[in-house]
C-alpha cells in the first residue's frame, strides 16, 4: 500500500489530490519508469475515464480511506524536514544548531519521562550529558515560574526551552 501512496503523492506535485494524465507522464518520464504504468494507472484508478485521478478514486480502489492517506502523507512530509521537536515544548531563544536542540530536548524528555522527578539530579545529569556530548564548561538551570539571568556564553550554544510546567536554560561558557 505504501508504495502506491508514495507514487501518488510524489505524482500530485502541485498537491491538489489530483493526478492529470500530464502529471503521471511526467512522473513517469522523470523517474524513467516504463510508459505502460500510465495504461495501468488509468484503468486502475480513472473507473469514468475523466482523464483525472483523484485521491477519492485511488483510495476507493485501493480499499483505504483517504482520511488514512492524508495522514501518511503529513508523516512522510514531517519525517523528509528531518527531525522536530515535540509538539509540547516551546523554545525560548536558542542559539544552538536545530539538531542539537532536538538532542538535548530528547535528553530531557528521557530524564524527566517519570514525574515527579528530582530536579537536582536532572539538572547535574543533563549537565553530564551535554559536558560528555559537546564538550565541557555547560550550565543547567531548572526552573518553574519566574526567573531572570544575565550571563556570557560561547557562540552558539544556548538554549532555554518550556517543557510541561519547567523552563530549561542550557548554555556553554568558553573553557
Amino acid at each position: 500500500m505504501e508504495p502506491f501512496l508514495e507514487a501518488f503523492f510524489s505524482i500530485d506535485t502541485d498537491h491538489s489530490e489530483r493526478i492529470t494524465m500530464r502529471e503521471l507522464q511526467d512522473y513517469v518520464k522523470r523517474n524513467n519508469i516504463d510508459p505502460s504504468m500510465i495504461k495501468r494507472w488509468q484503468v486502475l484508478f480513472d473507473a469514468n475515464d475523466s482523464g483525472v485521478i483523484t485521491l477519492d478514486e485511488f483510495c476507493k480502489t485501493l480499499g483505504i480511506r483517504p482520511s488514512e492517506a492524508r495522514a501518511y502523507n503529513a508523516n512522510m512530509v514531517r519525517a523528509s524536514h528531518g527531525p522536530s521537536l515535540p509538539r509540547e515544548v516551546d523554545v525560548i531563544t536558542a542559539t544552538l544548531p536545530f539538531d542539537q536542540q532536538v538532542d538535548i530536548v530528547s535528553e530531557v524528555m528521557r530524564l524527566t519521562r517519570s514525574e515527579p522527578f528530582d530536579e537536582n539530579l536532572v539538572s547535574k545529569q543533563l549537565k553530564q550529558y551535554l559536558d560528555r556530548q559537546y564538550g565541557r564548561m555547560w550550565h543547567v538551570v531548572i526552573t518553574k515560574g519566574s526567573s531572570w539571568c544575565s550571563f556570557s556564553y560561547e557562540p552558539k550554544t544556548s538554549l532555554f526551552f518550556q517543557l510541561r510546567k519547567y523552563t530549561y536554560l542550557a548554555w556553554k561558557t568558553p573553557s
